[in-house]
């Protein structure tokens, strides 16, 4: 199986090591990497937050992702968290995809679903899965 040569990292929190994976998976491999965070919300008040929280998000790769000495696309993703993942996937071409998970209780699971999951069962390549 060949390296990839575009990674795709879910970033949305940064207490998670999602991102450095991905950086280091990046690096090491010389690929392309395509950082996205999803604002999620169709609710017109929250779309302004969300916009904000996406915006930040993305700073954020952008300043970590500068100080090691990396560059990434940093595309800014709305609609279904999953689903937007798995799009951006595709149309990037992009050969694994990262995605951060932390452990939930089992009502959380039911109440909130896993985007994991999801991006799991419909992504068009491999899937790396960073827990915390």
């Amino acid at each position: 199986m060949p390296a990839p040569q575009t990674i795709l990292v879910a970033y949305d929190d940064p207490t998670t090591e999602t991102l450095g994976r991905a950086a280091d998976l990046a690096e090491a491999l010389g690929a392309k990497l395509v950082v996205t965070t999803v604002a999620a919300s169709a609710d017109v008040q929250e779309v302004d937050d969300e916009s904000r929280f996406v915006g930040e998000r993305l700073g954020q790769a952008e300043t970590y992702l500068t100080e090691r000495g990396l560059s990434a696309e940093l595309v800014p993703s709305t609609g279904h968290p999953a689903k937007a993942i798995v799009k951006l996937a595709r149309d990037r071409g992009a050969d694994l995809i990262v995605v951060g998970t932390r452990r939930k209780g089992f009502l959380e699971r039911l109440v909130e679903g896993s985007v994991q999951q999801d991006v799991l069962r419909h992504a068009p390549c491999d899937v790396f899965v960073v827990y915390s």
